[in-house]
């Protein structure tokens, strides 16, 4: 099985060699519809989608669901692997499962069946134990569960019980342990509990009293377990449980987001951003805004050096890390403001009620995508998608604009992943893998022609 550092460099080489040139076809699996008509041909036309349109698509992998949830990147057998969750059917060969497809050409690597649909995406951790997934299901009979499986393999390696009437979210792992969150229904600081369980066979390591565990916001950073509660975070030992320090908040608190080399981590509430050590939670510096603050975010991008802060009524502060002073503002109207934020090495990406490409030094725009939506997320490497709630995805150039195609079909979308120009998303039991270099005749606007349109002189 490929290390997760070699992984790593396989998407970052799709990242860059993605060309829009088809990839040959493969004959691995029956449940592949190829591009061609000839298996053999590597620059055969794409074929079309559900929709009219010409969407190209470099694979499609169907499955025996009639609808999918979770549409994720992590290691498989044999590389990177989409994983795919089902969202119907019961337990059984056609009932619920996690699926792992080849990245390249949507071979099935392996399937797994649940009892329940997988609700969470998929963890990934190796040590000696071997490589490791987790994901959590849905809650079922009053109980959810989180199951540890072996991704070289295709097999479920344990599984924890949640709790009578807890759902369970995974919160971070280490190469020997995952740490788990519960939750139920009456959301408070306390009665609820964060299980460390050993990697290899799911054996309870130590158990820390915890408020309700929310779906985001938790991280391992070296030895210290983040740990994202209401209106609450605390810092937690990875080896042992024992509370390094914690900051409370008297109403919702932002965050955390953490800093390109995991030092710091900033949080928001009440009027206020700060920014704290890691290590033992001293404040390095305050900044007080006078708006309501609606989200604290950092991009995950190495290079990210700035951290932003968004206003409900529609604006994002760029701050700096060091001492908390503005860089730029950048302002999108609307209300109940909570961006997407993505940094690549030319630009910004900032995802809320549109798409809003930026120089990230300036904060100066370059060209914008504003549908008539309330939520649009924003992934972006060497092609710029842009999920529209979950209707349809666009593919954009990054450097202008221009937008090369739009994914409609019929049924609701599951899940976007992307790797370079490559987006993997679910549509009714079928998962696509969707060409962004490529550009539909069909489909294909500038940014200045979306200008006009919406010009009302």
């Amino acid at each position: 099985m490929p290390s997760r550092r070699a992984v790593l460099a396989a998407l970052t080489a799709l990242a860059g060699c993605t060309d829009g040139s088809q990839s040959p076809e493969s004959t691995g699996s029956s449940t592949r519809t190829p591009t061609g008509t000839d298996a053999s041909d590597a620059t055969e036309a794409p074929t079309r989608t559900p929709t009219s349109d010409s969407v190209p698509v470099r694979w499609r992998h169907e499955t025996p669901h009639s609808a999918l949830d979770v549409v994720s990147l992590a290691p498989g057998a044999d590389g990177p692997a989409v994983y795919v969750g089902s969202d119907g059917g019961g337990e059984g060969a056609d009932g619920h499962a996690l699926h792992a497809v080849g990245l390249t050409d949507g071979t099935e690597q392996w399937r797994v069946s649940l009892p329940t649909p997988v609700v969470t995406e998929p963890l990934y951790a190796e040590g000696e134990s071997g490589p490791r997934v987790y994901v959590a299901t849905r809650r079922s009979s009053d109980a959810a569960e989180l199951y540890a499986l072996d991704p070289s393999r295709g097999t479920r390696v344990w599984g924890f019980d949640a709790p009578e009437r807890r759902r369970v979210y995974p919160l971070g792992a280490t190469g020997e342990t995952v740490f788990v969150g519960t939750r139920d229904d009456d959301v408070a600081r306390n009665g609820e509990t964060v299980h460390a369980l050993a990697a290899g066979d799911g054996h309870e390591r130590w158990r820390v009293e915890s408020g309700d565990a929310l779906p985001t916001g938790h991280a391992v950073r070296r030895d210290t377990l983040l740990v994202r509660t209401p209106a609450r975070v605390r810092a937690l030992d990875v080896e042992t449980g024992a509370e390094r320090w914690r900051v409370d908040s008297p109403t919702v608190m932002y965050g955390p987001a953490l800093d390109s080399r995991g030092e710091r981590l900033f949080v928001g509430y009440d009027g206020v951003v700060r920014a704290l050590d890691l290590a033992d939670g001293s404040e390095r510096w305050r900044r007080e805004v006078d708006f309501s603050i609606s989200a604290v975010t950092t991009p995950r991008a190495a290079a990210s050096t700035t951290v932003f802060v968004a206003d409900r009524a529609g604006r994002l502060l760029a701050l700096s890390p060091l001492d908390g002073g503005t860089r730029w503002t950048l302002s999108v109207g609307g209300d109940d403001f909570r961006p997407h934020v993505v940094r690549t090495s030319e630009h910004l990406f900032v995802g809320g009620p549109g798409v809003y490409a930026l120089d990230p030094v300036s904060g100066e725009r370059a060209w914008s995508f504003t549908p008539q939506s309330v939520d649009v997320r924003v992934h972006a490497s060497t092609t710029a998608f842009a999920a529209v709630d979950r209707d349809r995805l666009h593919a954009f150039d990054p450097a202008d604009g221009t937008e090369r195609w739009r994914f409609a079909p019929d049924s609701m979308l599951a899940g976007v992943a992307t790797a370079g120009d490559l987006a993997f998303v679910g549509a009714g039991g079928t998962v696509y893998a969707l060409d962004g270099s490529a550009v539909s005749e069909a489909n294909g606007t500038s940014a200045r022609e979306r200008d006009e349109r919406s010009d009302p002189s």
